[in-house]
């Protein structure tokens, strides 16, 4: 990485974290201040270079820990206890999203072909909670919605990585180019990714219980154990020839699922979080520089015709379908549709496709239309998530049999958790 991108991304760092309480006072999220940030820097700076294979290993090392992270928060207890609208979001709201995009992409943009459309409903149908976070963190918000929101967008992005890296795959063959090692894909890396996954997170989450109880450890030394899951389970896939990003997703859940300390110890994960944050930082600032370039070479309206059916009716209607017999009202339904935006999932993606295969032919426009929903979702979720949580709870509290939280009782006892670079709420203890 060239020194002039590191002495303006560390400054920028060091600013934003010095003002974040009090940017948080205006609805300022880390991806608007970001995104932003480095479209400045790069339209008024375009000589401040940074090295391409730097990219792809920080947009790599972010999905990695993305993945990981948010499988890890996510309670599959919750799951076996609350089943009814987290499972129908995942297996009958994301398909049906996801096929909804496909169909749509290859009328709107059939120059992409079928490979690039798969690529492109791939890369937009995951929802990332950390942009709503005002909404999940909102106690106005009845519990059952914000658990649903945060297992959703906990899961989902893990859900649609193969669907993405088959989609390179297809890619990569269909213009020739000698596949690349990080989108190959097939039954082997996959089964192989899943066996690695399910050694590596029950023996990781034994030794790290075993090492609390024994006192073994400190509080600190098991944050820096936690921190070093994902990128073991990383090197280790790339010496079998397992498929990384499988591996760190699948690993993720059976760690969370079976680790006591994670969840008892509300430090044990500090500092995959941080390490989430500066990496979060760096994706959103590539992103702000990639959104100039797109406009550069030439902004098209498919581009936003799509990203806008993406965050309204090829999200919300899959969802009404999805939730037809949970016993949810239909503002729930589509409070619960809106609130699912597009985040650092949706850019590593893009950024990885543009490093694997250039910006030439379909590839300019799976880039372009991934970047234009992310741009709108980042300044339509961010701005909308706390008033209309606040008119959502109000409702609630009026009309729904699903109740909020009382703001003047202590937090629910089971923690909703979305990722640390926003927010997340510790298990309550009582004194």
């Amino acid at each position: 990485m060239e020194g002039g991108f590191l002495i303006v991304f560390s400054g920028l760092v060091f600013v934003f974290a010095v003002l974040a309480r009090r940017l948080g006072w205006y609805q300022i999220t880390p991806p608007m201040a970001f995104l932003v940030a480095g479209a400045v820097v790069f339209w008024i700076l375009p000589e401040v270079a940074i090295d391409n294979s730097a990219v792809r290993v920080l947009a790599e090392f972010a999905l990695l820990v993305v993945l990981f992270h948010d499988a890890s928060a996510v309670r599959v207890s919750s799951l076996r206890h609350h089943p009814g609208i987290p499972l129908r979001l995942l297996l009958i709201g994301f398909p049906l999203a996801l096929l909804a995009t496909f169909g749509t992409t290859s009328w709107l943009l059939p120059g992409v072909g079928l490979a690039g459309a798969l690529l492109i409903a791939g890369a937009l149908t995951p929802t990332d909670a950390g942009l709503g976070a005002p909404t999940i963190l909102n106690p106005v918000v009845p519990n059952r919605i914000r658990r649903a929101l945060n297992v959703e967008s906990g899961l989902n992005d893990g859900m649609a990585t193969p669907i993405v890296l088959f989609a390179l795959a297809l890619l990569a063959t269909d213009e020739g180019a000698a596949q690349p090692t990080l989108i190959s894909i097939s039954i082997v890396p996959v089964v192989l990714a899943l066996v690695e996954a399910l050694i590596l997170g029950l023996g990781a989450a034994w030794i790290l219980d075993a090492s609390s109880r024994r006192g073994w450890s400190s509080a600190r030394s098991r944050a820096i154990a936690v921190l070093a899951i994902p990128f073991l389970a990383w090197g280790i896939a790339e010496l079998i020839g397992a498929n990384g990003f499988i591996t760190a997703f699948v690993a993720g859940m059976v760690f969370g699922a079976r680790s006591g300390c994670l969840h008892e110890d509300g430090d044990a994960a500090e500092l995959l979080e941080t390490g989430a944050d500066l990496l979060s930082y760096a994706v959103w600032l590539f992103a702000g520089g990639l959104a100039v370039v797109m406009i550069q070479g030439g902004f098209r309206w498919q581009w936003l015709v799509l990203a806008v059916l993406a965050l309204t009716v090829l999200r919300v209607v899959p969802v009404i379908i999805s939730l037809i017999g949970s016993g949810l009202q239909l503002p729930s339904m589509l409070f619960i549709g809106w609130f699912g935006p597009r985040g650092l999932a949706t850019i590593v993606f893009a950024l990885l496709t543009l490093e694997d295969l250039g910006s030439e032919g379909p590839v300019f426009d799976i880039v372009g239309v991934t970047m234009t929903t992310v741009v709108i979702s980042v300044f339509a979720h961010g701005m909308s998530a706390q008033p209309l949580a606040r008119q959502f709870g109000h409702w609630a509290r009026n009309h729904s049999t699903e109740k909020p939280v009382d703001p003047s009782k202590p937090p629910m006892p089971e923690p909703v958790r979305t990722r640390g670079r926003y927010a997340r709420i510790r298990p309550h203890r009582e004194p």
